[in-house]
């Protein structure tokens, strides 16, 4: 059994080139990407599809889910075995694929600089590839509001959420994560054919994200104490409106974002965060980048300290 001090370090090393890895290299291009295990899962459920009930949607997490993960975390303890330098480069590589910090950050530099220089057609364009709604009958504000919603929403989804479950279950969790979040945003819609096949992905998803939801309302207050930002209107607005939004966990990481910011973020006919709050601006924007930026390190050292604490109670690396 390998020491205590030993299985920290592996832990720490694999976080550590992973970040890195997305910092550095970013998303895989070219024939990589069909390699992601995000594709490969989609790829499985589009293609066994169909409507039905919620037993066939059980079926459709299970078939498109597991086969994935037991590959891909197959895959890094085969290598860690021949070669464990080899083995955490490539355990760290499958790691990075299941979080992102830099494809929203490039995305939020990009839509700045098409506002900055009056490109709102090129703004829309970049927002568009992010959300839902239709961006193209929304003003600057509304158009702003959207891209601060889905900083605040992917930091859970995309990236403290699988990094979570990697501090407390290893690489498993990580993928367990990023692949149900996979499911939720293939069939996890309401009204048919998704409603009832589309269950249990919705359920397994929220359920994983109920606990990161809630801690990044710690972390985005930390995060705005430490850059001169509102913590306690951070920490107000979220528990006053994070049930304005129909998701019992977005509602959190975007009050806790609206109240930090002190702005009103709103989905039109769906929901207003921070009423009374003034719109926001450009400005605004780019003081949510750093405030993103602040609580990426802020998540990434309860990481750790998390990571730690779960080796000194399971002494085995996973």
């Amino acid at each position: 059994m390998l020491s205590i001090s030993s299985l920290i370090q592996y832990y720490l090393a694999a976080l550590i080139l992973s970040i890195i890895i997305d910092l550095v290299i970013g998303e895989p291009r070219g024939p990589l990407i069909n390699m992601h295990p995000v594709v490969l899962c989609g790829m499985i459920t589009s293609r066994l599809f169909k409507p039905g009930g919620k037993a066939f949607g059980i079926f459709l997490w299970f078939i498109s889910v597991v086969p994935v993960l037991i590959i891909y975390y197959f895959i890094s303890w085969l290598t860690i075995i021949i070669n464990i330098i080899i083995g955490i480069i490539i355990y760290s590589y499958i790691l990075k694929l299941t979080f992102s910090i830099r494809l929203m950050r490039d995305y939020v530099k990009n839509i700045l600089n098409k506002l900055e220089t009056n490109d709102l057609v090129g703004a829309r364009s970049l927002v568009q590839e992010i959300v839902r709604r239709n961006v193209w009958d929304l003003d600057t504000e509304h158009l702003i509001s959207a891209v601060i919603e889905s900083m605040a929403e992917s930091f859970v989804d995309g990236f403290l959420s699988p990094l979570f479950y990697y501090a407390l279950i290893g690489l498993p969790g990580a993928l367990l994560q990023r692949l149900s979040n996979t499911m939720d945003s293939m069939v996890g819609y309401r009204g048919w054919p998704y409603e009832e096949v589309g269950w249990f992905s919705a359920t397994v998803d929220t359920a994983l994200n109920y606990i990161p939801a809630r801690l990044s309302l710690i972390i985005f207050s930390a995060a705005a104490a430490l850059i001169g930002l509102d913590w306690r209107r951070s920490v107000r607005v979220a528990m006053l409106y994070h049930g304005k939004v129909n998701s019992i966990n977005s509602g959190w990481p975007m009050a806790s974002f609206a109240g930090a910011l002190n702005v009103v973020l709103e989905k039109v006919g769906r929901y207003r965060i921070n009423d009374g709050a003034p719109g926001p601006s450009i400005s605004t924007l780019r003081l949510s980048l750093k405030l993103f930026d602040v609580s990426v390190v802020l998540s990434l050292i309860f990481i750790s300290i998390l990571l730690i604490v779960r080796v000194f109670l399971v002494r085995f690396f996973i």
